[in-house]
């Protein structure tokens, strides 16, 4: 009796059945784990290049040096004027 109960469920593939249930499971587990590293990692690659950027930006505004501004005596005059407190 024993032996004819498995060998039914043997022939009736209902181990099998629950073997590739799990194994579908962890299939999409592992999928759904891949999509999100290359996403990651995608994220990643997109901050590095910004950065690279930003730091590449930063190092050509130090380049630049700015010419200092001659001003004459009157608009030096002029300004000073303009921002001068009055003392009380």
């Amino acid at each position: 009796m024993l032996c004819g109960g498995i060998l039914f469920a043997f022939l009736s593939g209902k181990s099998a059945g629950r073997k590739q249930e799990k194994l579908g499971g962890l299939k999409k587990k592992i999928k759904d784990t891949d999509k999100s590293i290359k996403a990651t990692k995608k994220f990643q690659k997109a901050v590095k290049k910004t950065l690279e950027s930003k730091k590449k930006a930063l190092k050509e505004i130090k380049k630049v040096k700015y010419k200092k501004k001659k001003l004459s005596v009157k608009e030096t005059e002029d300004f000073l004027k303009k921002y001068k407190t009055e003392k009380k």
